[in-house]
């Protein structure tokens, strides 16, 4: 079941209720329920096979839950952009065509704003070079473009640094860290890479087992001076335990 709201209430941009997903006998989420708010950057946490993927999916609208509401207060009732499991492009072609691609599929008919998109994810200097010749970190980098080719207020971000070396990393931060604080966009990502979240979300969102383990701001995460890493193998023990 998919709500949208025009009205902006508590700056809530997207809001998921109780959602339960379950693939024939297996149960994967369970009631899982939280809410992003306008301007924050969201880490979503987990082991492999914790839920997070298949709740992007939902929220994305990529799957189906079996149970539970997305609520969605975007602008223009528009859609969140989203890089779900790794981008996909046409490697014979250039960003730009690439892009335009993403842009119909988004239902986009204005293609005026690719040159401003590709220069913001740092891709203004391609040129006609084939996507197939990227580099790892320029492929992850469309992935990015193309998830913004549709203006969007939230971003949703499955792995966005996976497979990068240090240096890709460090870039794709530093983008995604200017479209929040520059460009006003909200952003959800899931990563393994703790160190790198650590530097960027203002916000946690925990979840094991299919199941939400805590939703806690950076501030709190790190007080004391523990890191991220120390936090999350804490509340991962004390779920295992319960």
């Amino acid at each position: 079941m998919w709500l949208f709201y025009t009205d902006r209430m508590n700056e809530t941009l997207l809001e998921l209720k109780n959602i339960s997903k379950r693939y024939g006998k297996q149960q994967a989420l369970t009631d899982v329920s939280f809410a992003i708010k306008k301007g924050h950057i969201y880490g979503f946490v987990g082991e492999n096979g914790a839920g997070k993927t298949t709740t992007l999916r939902i929220i994305t609208g990529l799957s189906k839950q079996t149970s539970g509401t997305v609520e969605y207060s975007l602008n223009g009732n528009k859609k969140p952009g989203c890089m779900i499991e790794g981008p996909v492009f046409d490697g014979f072609l250039n960003a730009a065509e690439n892009l335009k691609l993403h842009a119909m599929l988004y239902g986009v008919k204005d293609f005026s704003n690719i040159p401003q998109v590709l220069e913001r994810t740092g891709l203004g200097n391609v040129g006609n070079k084939k996507v197939r010749n990227f580099s790892m970190g320029m492929k992850q980098r469309l992935g990015i473009a193309a998830a913004m080719i549709s203006n969007p207020e939230l971003l949703i971000l499955d792995e966005p640094v996976n497979g990068l070396d240090p240096l890709g990393m460090i870039a794709v931060r530093k983008l995604l860290s200017s479209l929040n604080k520059d460009d006003g966009i909200t952003i959800l990502l899931s990563s393994h890479i703790l160190s790198e979240l650590q530097e960027l979300a203002t916000d946690y969102i925990f979840i094991s087992g299919g199941k939400i383990l805590n939703c806690v701001s950076a501030a709190d995460v790190l007080a004391g001076g523990q890191s991220l890493e120390q936090y999350y193998l804490g509340l991962f023990s004390e779920g295992q335990n319960e």
